[in-house]
């Protein structure tokens, strides 16, 4: 596939061109999260300050989109609060339901997220480590996370910088698999269109 980016001049997103399907490249996936002793020392790290943060309790509910083999989810869950896991990755999906860790082998967007809602789940916090650089729908990517969280709820999402990206010439990180490359005025923007922020 060629490999094209692009600035965009209105939103300040630094993004790919060609997009290449995400069923192509994440429906049968090879990273598994839990295999990386630092992300799991880190994982648990976040997930108990975040629990003492926002005061979750057994009523609260954690989503995690890109949820890989539920890596994270599993500290929420030896917690006793409430986890879902969003996997498209059919095969890590089941490894993550193995261990315990419910997960939709599903890609996330707003259609998903009204799902949700018509079961009667809503999240306290909604998690997405790394997965907003692999989305080709931002908007609709985003607004499902809005329609998803509680009116009190957070959302936390992790992203590569694009800056520490061009100022060091990482330009080996730039692959299909990342479609988009955030600065903060792009990430503000964003999730300004949608009421979040």
């Amino acid at each position: 596939y060629p490999l094209t980016t692009l600035l965009c001049e209105q939103c300040g997103l630094f993004q790919l061109r060609e997009i290449v399907s995400p069923e192509t490249l994440f429906s049968d996936y090879i990273y598994f999260s839990s295999f990386s002793d630092t992300m799991l020392s880190y994982s648990a790290l976040h997930s108990s300050q975040l629990i003492e943060q926002y005061g979750l309790t057994a009523n609260s509910l954690v989503v995690e989109l890109a949820s890989n083999d539920g890596y994270l989810l599993q500290f929420f869950k030896q917690a006793g609060i409430g986890v879902l896991g969003i996997e498209p990755a059919q095969n890590i999906a089941q490894v993550a339901e193995a261990k315990g860790i419910p997960t939709l082998p599903a890609f996330f967007d707003r259609t998903l997220a009204d799902r949700l809602l018509q079961d009667g789940k809503q999240a306290d916090v909604i998690i997405g480590k790394n997965v907003l650089a692999h989305v080709p729908e931002l908007n609709d990517f985003v607004e499902g996370v809005r329609r998803l969280l509680k009116p009190h709820g957070v959302a936390v999402f992790e992203v590569p910088y694009v800056k520490d990206m061009l100022d060091n010439l990482e330009f080996d990180t730039i692959y299909h698999e990342h479609q988009c490359y955030f600065s903060v005025t792009a990430l503000r923007r964003l999730f300004a269109q949608h009421g979040l922020g």
